[in-house]
């Protein structure tokens, strides 16, 4: 135990001694961060619409028991795939006339099912906000005609068509700044450590006493004048 406390009151000691250097190195690392995010990180722009799978019997009077839940559930998830398949995607880009490749849209897709619901989300994200804006509704546009195809009937509903994204997605300024933050100080402590047990000058008696265990018989005072 009195070794341990010894040697955090060490660490302590060496962290208090540099600790301008530490401060120094943190704001250094943190502005580069934010210069990195601001000037070299092109921003994202995300639209998402919200549709509605249906229910195939909703012109009767229908009783839902959980069963029925559990298969409205899973057709959510089928069609959060179908959305995101070749098919949905030739069809977007047949539509909107893009010079881009299938495999470009798939990547600009992403589709989450709204908890146990029957909401789908379908979002797009692309650093061209109106592309963005566009191949979104598109995309719900091209989900329902395939759906018609697929099962004879439309049981894909528009609920909320996307908007053009007010303001970018990404990048998160104020995480990058934090991720600096946090790296710039772990950094600059573990340089001032490893500079530290890297030096192994005496500076002063107590060095010759706590690490070589050797008695201190005299010192030379210093004095700036006599230099």
């Amino acid at each position: 135990m009195n070794e341990e406390t010894i040697d955090l009151s060490t660490l302590w000691g060496i962290i208090r001694k540099k600790l301008g250097l530490i401060i120094i190195v943190t704001i250094l690392i943190t502005m580069i961060s934010g210069i990195i995010t601001f000037f070299f990180i092109e921003p994202e722009y995300r639209s998402t619409v919200a549709v509605f799978i249906s229910d195939e019997r909703s012109g009767t009077a229908v009783t839902e028991t959980i069963n029925d839940i559990n298969m409205y559930q899973k057709l959510v998830d089928t069609y959060a795939e179908i959305a995101k398949s070749r098919t949905v995607a030739e069809d977007v880009i047949a539509n909107l006339n893009l010079d881009m490749t299938v495999g470009t849209l798939q990547g600009m897709v992403s589709t989450s099912p709204k908890g146990n619901t029957q909401f789908l989300n379908l979002s797009v994200t692309s650093t061209d906000r109106e592309l963005a804006y566009n191949v979104t509704n598109q995309m719900a546009r091209s989900l329902k005609a395939v759906s018609r195809e697929l099962r004879g009937t439309d049981i894909v509903q528009i609920l909320d068509p996307a908007n053009v994204p007010a303001g970018p997605s990404s990048p998160n300024i104020q995480m990058n700044l934090a991720i600096g933050f946090v790296l710039g100080m772990m950094l600059s402590v573990f340089m001032v450590f490893l500079l530290e047990f890297m030096d192994k000058t005496v500076k002063d008696p107590d060095f010759i006493n706590n690490e070589l265990k050797l008695p201190v018989l005299a010192a030379i005072p210093f004095s700036g004048d006599n230099a």
